[in-house]
This record gives C-alpha cells, sequence and structure tokens, in this order.
C-alpha cells in the first residue's frame, strides 16, 4: 500500500515542555503496520527526541535525512548527519536519546518494535515505563512509587 504522505500531515508539538518543539509523521499505523512502528521525526533547534532510555524488548533503527543532531549514550555523545543510521538492540542498557543543538530543524526515520510486553528503563531520571498488554505504568525506581499509569 502507497501511503500519500500529503494526507498524512505531522502533528506540531510546539510546546512539548522540556524535550522542546518537534513534528511527527507517523507511517506505521496509517500503512496498517501492527509489529513495528515507523515515523519520521523533525527536530527544532534545541529539542530533543526523548529522554535518554532503552528498552528490554524492544529494537530501535534511527536513520538521518536532513540535518545534524547529537546522539547521547552511556559511553559518551556522537554527531549524525545525513545518511547516517544507528541501532539500538532490545536489551542492550544504552540509554539513548538525539539532541539538536544546530540552529536549523533536523529530520529522521525512526523505527521500532512494538513489543507487547516491554520495560522501558529511564537511567537519568531513575524511572521504569513498564509495558504490560495494554497497560503501562511508570515507576520512581528508588521508591517503587507508581508515578502514571493508563492504557495504550
Amino acid at each position: 500500500m502507497k501511503l500519500d504522505l500529503d494526507r498524512l500531515g505531522a502533528e506540531a508539538h510546539r510546546d512539548a515542555g522540556e524535550l522542546g518543539a518537534y513534528e511527527r509523521v507517523t507511517l506505521g499505523d496509517p500503512g496498517g503496520l501492527t509489529q513495528y512502528g515507523v515515523a519520521v521525526e523533525t527536530l527544532m533547534p534545541g529539542a530533543r527526541s526523548s529522554n535518554r532510555h532503552w528498552h528490554a524488548q524492544e529494537d530501535e533503527f534511527l536513520w538521518m535525512l536532513e540535518g545534524t543532531a547529537i546522539v547521547v549514550e552511556e559511553a559518551g555523545e556522537y554527531g549524525v548527519g545525513p545518511g547516517d543510521a544507528v541501532c539500538w538492540p532490545k536489551g542492550d542498557p544504552n540509554g539513548h536519546m538525539l539532541v539538536n543543538l544546530s540552529d536549523a530543524p533536523c529530520r529522521f526515520l525512526i523505527v521500532g518494535w512494538r513489543a507487547e510486553n516491554d520495560t522501558c528503563t529511564y537511567p537519568d531520571l531513575k524511572r521504569t515505563l513498564y509495558n504490560d498488554g495494554p497497560r503501562w505504568r511508570l515507576v520512581d525506581d528508588a521508591t517503587g512509587t507508581i508515578i502514571k499509569q493508563g492504557t495504550r
């Protein structure tokens, strides 16, 4: 099935709090994909893709399309630009995020597995997100307190 990208449109998040402004065009859902998610994201200058995190059961892949950004991982930071690809295998405790420190937007393709059950660890926040089927909960690692919970 060919997707009509002009009709999909971008979800604009102009005030995304501490993460900064970004746009997201979801490609997997409109195409009927259920086993993995596919999206094109645009980070505005100063924005970051997420808080640093890693997944126990979900692989992630990033392919940089336009602009430049910094990948922040456990071992340090490195730059990426058009044509660069980055993989984060499931179960590797390599907390990662992308940060746009340039003065222009950067755009990338992001692909990730959609495990029904997954644990996503946020090492800098000391929080863990548990996805158990349709239910999820965000837990404070130090106290075990549930910070938020809901359904997908």
